[in-house]
């Protein structure tokens, strides 16, 4: 009688990987505003002893716009550090780049932009229309079509990618395993909109906090934060389209580019090895 093969070991389970710590995206945070800062300051001072011209308080909107970009790719930057620094392989799937399926991306995306609203309407009523953000009034009067295409870059497409990588794929991810969804996003959400408070009034964070919020219940419910991109950039698209008086063409226009080019860069990062999310 021929004796049974001995069963095939079973594969030893992978090694759970380090936890981030939870301060660590609040002092990243801390380090990209204060080196970004120093750096833009010395960069203002420099042009401005190399041409009387630019102002030190009111630089060129080239200047904003670059030091603006530079700032997004900070984000980046040093939540795959802080990531790397604390043990992890920091790969596209620990800050939540994960391909989605398009129908649940999209109801969840609705459902929470629509909730967004409500809310954003409620504190309208209650507190009254705020005072326009600064970068508001600058795209008011502005005109220049390369100074407008070079914000309409940064605020629908670099902006959500950069912040939604950070707060959402970061912040929330480190704080979600130790507080609770609930309050990593009301912890996020706050701190997204006072990221924003200079040059915005205290309704406008406020409005912008609840945002930050719904934000995370998107990544939560969807195990993504593509659609998360997507969604800001939508808003910011649809924000910058008012402030202009596109027309609907160029609105519909800056919506395709624009939502097209975060989701494309997003999924691409993500790659084909991450698994798309059951829907």
């Amino acid at each position: 009688m021929t004796a049974a093969p001995a069963p095939a070991p079973s594969p030893a389970p992978e090694p759970e990987q380090p936890r981030v710590p939870v301060w660590a995206p609040f002092v990243a945070l801390a380090l990209v505003f204060v080196v970004i800062g120093l750096f833009g300051a010395a960069v203002v001072a420099v042009l401005a002893s190399a041409d009387s011209s630019i102002s030190v308080t009111n630089p060129p909107d080239w200047v904003t716009i670059g030091l603006t970009a530079v700032q997004d790719a900070g984000f980046v930057f040093a939540a795959w550090v802080a990531v790397r620094l604390s043990g992890r392989r920091a790969g596209p799937d620990d800050f939540g780049l994960r391909r989605v399926p398009v129908r649940r991306a999209v109801t969840w995306m609705a459902a929470v932009y629509a909730v967004f609203w409500v809310a954003a309407a409620v504190l309208l009523v209650i507190f009254g229309r705020p005072p326009d953000q600064d970068i508001v009034s600058e795209l008011k009067q502005q005109d220049s079509f390369a100074v407008l295409a070079g914000y309409a870059v940064l605020t629908c497409m670099l902006a959500p990618f950069a912040e939604e990588f950070f707060f959402r794929g970061f912040m929330f991810t480190t704080l979600r395993p130790r507080i609770g969804a609930v309050w990593g996003s009301l912890v996020v959400g706050l701190v997204f909109g006072l990221v924003h408070a200079p040059g915005a009034p205290l309704l406008g964070v406020a409005v912008l906090a609840a945002f930050g919020i719904g934000l995370c219940v998107l990544y939560v419910r969807t195990g993504s934060i593509i659609p998360c991109m997507a969604l800001h950039a939508i808003h910011n698209s649809i924000s910058f389209a008012t402030t202009k008086s596109l027309p609907a063409w160029g609105l519909v226009g800056l919506l395709a580019v624009s939502v097209g080019a975060v989701v494309a860069v997003g999924r691409g990062v993500a790659g084909t090895a991450s698994p798309a999310v059951a829907g």
